[in-house]
């Protein structure tokens, strides 16, 4: 089961207790999956298909809190592999007319709302059944541990504007992408996401994406420190290699003879341990030195190499 999945089967076992907060949870399931349909004889439709059982489960139950006759039928789908789409139908006059009323779908005057009224959403308790009835119809996030990513599609523009606005109310900043396939309001933001899931209801997938996420920032820094320590030893490899090959020259030269002692026993410490550290290296001197020290003496030795063999005086880096 994907943990998007899992989000969704946390969000449908929520408890819908007050009657503002259902209708706009179906406002939401209705906008993000569902059609209106015009019948003979003033009777009228309206059709929702969802691909998780459990959430077709929550909107019959929010729908018979309504006293409405419901039909629903689960279909096969073949493409993109077997799987089953779980349809709810509603047909009939003047009841379904105010329930299409009360959930915004249609206006007073009869007429098909675009945009859903400010009412369904005006409190802070039903944006947030809004944002939750959205994401379990028509919502995705990504796996904790891989790139955030949590989405809302739909192909109604209007619909994803209203995400927006509910989601803003709330402090949750949601962007809105219009692609040619699967428009969508989304964010990237981990601290978003975190706050989404917690804000619809969606505790233990909060707990576990957090907890997740805060594994994969660890595995990300320790990443980054090793490749830091792997670049600092391959110079600090260079550094010696050149040191050794300054010395080994001077050795062979009467330029030897002219190193003061200091020089000389720092010199040899770096023959005898081509691999130590700096700090190392001043640790086995006498008396101890500091990096700085050691340092100096090497950039000097260097230094005296590059003038006795290159003709000219520069700097070892």
């Amino acid at each position: 089961m994907s943990f998007a999945t899992q989000v969704k089967q946390e969000l449908n076992r929520i408890s819908r207790e007050r009657p503002c907060c259902r209708i706009a949870e179906l406002a939401a399931l209705f906008r993000a999956a569902g059609s209106f349909h015009i019948k003979a004889h003033e009777q009228y439709g309206l059709h929702a298909s969802f691909g998780l059982s459990a959430t077709a489960r929550t909107a019959v139950s929010l729908v018979r809190s309504f006293d409405l006759p419901i039909e629903v039928r689960v279909k096969e789908e073949r493409r993109l592999g077997p799987h089953k789409r779980y349809e709810i139908h509603l047909e009939g006059g003047g009841r379904l007319v105010q329930f299409l009323n009360e959930i915004g779908v249609l206006s007073d005057s009869m007429s098909l709302m675009d945009r859903l009224p400010h009412r369904i959403i005006k409190r802070p308790c039903c944006r947030t059944s809004f944002l939750r009835g959205a994401f379990i119809a028509s919502g995705s996030v990504s796996e904790p541990g891989k790139p955030a990513h949590l989405e809302i599609y739909s192909d109604n523009p209007a619909f994803l504007e209203t995400i927006g606005e509910a989601a803003q109310a709330l402090d949750l900043k949601l962007s809105l992408t219009n692609r040619s396939t699967r428009p969508a309001v989304y964010s990237k933001n981990l601290d978003t996401i975190r706050d989404f899931l917690v804000t619809t209801g969606a505790h233990q997938a909060a707990l576990k994406f957090e907890e997740r996420s805060v594994v994969s920032r660890v595995r990300e820094g320790a990443n980054r420190l090793a490749n830091c320590d792997q670049a600092n030893a391959a110079r600090c490899s260079r550094a010696a290699a050149r040191q050794i090959e300054a010395i080994r020259r001077l050795q062979r030269s009467g330029a030897w003879e002219r190193l003061s002692q200091p020089l000389l026993e720092i010199a040899e410490l770096r023959l005898a341990h081509p691999s130590t550290t700096i700090a190392e290296l001043g640790q086995m001197a006498e008396p101890p030195l500091s990096k700085s020290a050691v340092n100096h003496r090497l950039r000097r030795i260097v230094k005296m190499y590059m003038v006795e063999y290159r003709g000219y005086p520069g700097s070892p880096d």
